[in-house]
């Protein structure tokens, strides 16, 4: 993720720095001699040693678990019982927040908690020579938002067959933006993609003509969105999940 070439005196002193400069714990790091250096012959070609250290995610993983926690130490919405966990796969930093009370920290639709994840990508981004995505978990709070994004998907691709027309969705995060895909993917007849620029980016779900007609086909669920009770007519917003119902262009 990050590799530093260093010289000193010594290995050791080498080693000694990397580890100060960057508050390097055991566990963190790797390293390599490229060259063990020399004391020569009194002083007469003697050379520095160089070293090659490697931070590994274990090290990025703990940097973001305290970035994380020293922002929220300034939220009184915080708990005091707050326990942040991380776990480390391939590129991936996984952040487990876990307590009482997490509902304003998580925020209306997610996006104080989006907010934070998109601050600790930055934070991390900024230093490592690779890309790294920081994913934040708070509680249960993705399964169950998986489950509402799924609903909606369902619905629009339904009114999209049912219409003709396609429909736009208000900007969503990127998580919330595979679902829909994945959804769409799975109910013939209709298609999607995703438009515009972060963090505007939004999904376009259209229908899909075969020799002139749609193929609507109902999902395991068999909910039609003909009985979208929530979503108002052409051009207005649903009520309760945040997303336009329909815009079209």
């Amino acid at each position: 993720m990050k590799e530093i070439e260093i010289s000193n005196k010594t290995v050791e002193d080498a080693l000694n720095e990397v580890k100060r400069e960057w508050k390097l714990k055991d566990g963190e790091y790797e390293y390599e001699v490229i060259d063990p250096g020399s004391k020569g012959f009194l002083k007469i070609g003697s050379r520095d040693a160089q070293i090659k250290v490697k931070l590994t995610s274990k090290y990025f993983s703990r940097m973001v678990a305290e970035y994380i926690g020293q922002i929220l130490d300034f939220s009184k919405d915080t708990s005091s019982d707050l326990e942040i966990k991380t776990e480390e796969r391939d590129s991936k930093i996984f952040v487990y927040l876990k307590g009482s009370n997490l509902g304003r920290m998580i925020g209306k639709h997610g996006k104080t908690i989006s907010a934070l994840q998109h601050l600790a990508n930055i934070y991390v981004n900024r230093v490592t020579e690779s890309k790294v995505n920081v994913f934040i978990e708070v509680g249960d709070y993705k399964d169950r938002r998986r489950e509402i994004i799924k609903k909606i998907a369902r619905q629009y691709a339904y009114k999209v067959i049912k219409t003709g027309e396609k429909i736009e969705l208000d900007p969503m995060f990127a998580f919330e933006r595979r679902i829909i895909h994945e959804t769409v993917k799975s109910i013939s007849g209709v298609r999607s993609f995703s438009m515009g620029l972060e963090p505007y980016r939004y999904v376009v779900i259209e229908p899909l003509k075969r020799s002139g007609k749609y193929s609507p086909r109902r999902s395991n669920s068999g909910h039609n969105s003909s009985n979208n009770s929530s979503a108002k007519r052409k051009g207005g917003r649903g009520n309760r999940n945040g997303y336009r119902s329909e815009k079209v262009s």
